[in-house]
């Protein structure tokens, strides 16, 4: 996963469990990636909340299509709150 460079959006539900820690590690570990965390919402957000994801979606696509999707600034993995 280290070295993808594709703009990546990760989404998952604050309730689908067995996928919360993969998303954290997909968001730390692909330098280009965003992680959604929507509320209330397991599995399935697509279906579970329609609105919010594709909103979330449309958000992505644009900012990708503009060149404005950034890769992570290295010192946002820092071991302490204060970059060092």
């Amino acid at each position: 996963m280290k070295a993808i460079t594709a703009p990546t959006l990760v989404m998952t539900g604050d309730e689908d469990w067995p996928c919360l820690e993969p998303a954290l590690l997909m968001n730390r570990t692909i330098a280009s990636a965003a992680l959604v965390v929507m509320p209330n919402t397991g599995h399935t957000l697509n279906l579970e909340e329609p609105a919010a994801f594709n909103a979330c979606l449309e958000h992505f696509f644009h900012t990708v299509d503009a060149g404005r999707w950034p890769q992570r600034d290295p010192r946002a993995l820092a071991g302490s709150i204060l970059g060092k």
